[in-house]
């Protein structure tokens, strides 16, 4: 009889798939160092015209009554240390990619501004989404002048129609509402066009990287189950019988057949026995 079943050390095999889950946990692992910072745009449009104020918030944690803060435009060092960073009148130069940084926060996440010059800009807060965001979409015209008879486009298809000007809001956007947008208006009696812009809406919440460390984790998972049921397997299976004793069980197989079969019962003793003291 088999004694009770002890839990054997962890196979070489196991040890690899352990190291590749932790791989493959590393990159969601949070780093010990400082924070970073958030850079948001007020108001939040990323593009703008020619001329308009934008003002660009560094948030951080900061020493009260200390102004540390550290401006990069296009990786160069601009010469502003208040969290609030104002442009009154933006230009064509002022385009490109701007972040920040306190005294005890890394750098921030990195913000597009996109400066442009015409008569009408159908403005956006980004270009990508993701299902279940909200999208607002703004038909902005040069020195903000009155603008009437306004359409929202999309995919050259009109979405709406008003004599004022307004917001076209999305409370959230799905897959269906990627594709170009513009917007016509009228300036006096004159008509205008806006530029074409492209927005992109990714489904789902979870983002590729996590898609695919949680598809590695899985899979590490299901092998390490996998290796733990054959080495399970290999070590409760019964051996194999061997050639000597094949031929010992086929032996005493055929002389119980032998004894089976010449053996008489009793009631077939009992009649012959009868019959020669008849004879």
């Amino acid at each position: 009889m088999a004694g009770p079943w002890v839990p054997q050390p962890v196979t070489t095999t196991s040890s690899v798939l352990l190291w590749i889950a932790l791989l493959c946990l590393a990159p969601a692992i949070r780093s010990n160092g400082p924070p970073r910072a958030v850079l948001t745009l007020e108001p939040p449009w990323f593009n703008v015209l020619r001329g308009d104020n934008v003002t660009l918030n560094c948030e951080g944690f900061q020493t009260p009554g200390h102004d540390s803060s550290e401006w990069l435009h296009n990786g160069s060092t601009v010469h502003i240390h208040q969290d609030s960073y104002t442009i009154p009148a933006v230009n064509i130069e002022d385009s490109g990619e701007y972040q920040c940084r306190t005294e005890q926060t890394a750098l921030s996440n990195s913000v597009k501004l996109q400066v442009s010059s015409d008569w009408l800009l159908l403005q956006v807060e980004r270009l990508e989404f993701m299902e279940g965001d909200s999208m607002i979409l703004r038909c902005h015209s040069w020195r903000s002048k009155p603008l009437h008879k306004v359409t929202y486009y999309h995919n050259d298809q009109a979405l709406k129609y008003e004599y004022k000007n307004f917001d076209y809001i999305v409370p959230q956007v799905n897959y269906t509402h990627s594709g170009s947008y513009y917007c016509t208006g009228f300036m006096g009696h004159i008509s205008h066009l806006s530029a074409t812009v492209v927005i992109t809406v990714q489904g789902g919440k979870l983002s590729s990287v996590n898609v695919v460390i949680i598809t590695l984790v899985l899979a590490v998972v299901i092998a390490t189950i996998a290796a733990a049921a054959l080495y399970y397997y290999k070590r409760h299976k019964k051996p194999a019988h061997t050639p000597d004793e094949i031929g010992r069980i086929e032996v005493e197989n055929s002389m119980s057949y032998s004894l089976l079969k010449h053996t008489d019962s009793p009631e077939e003793e009992a009649s012959g026995h009868s019959v020669y003291q008849n004879r």
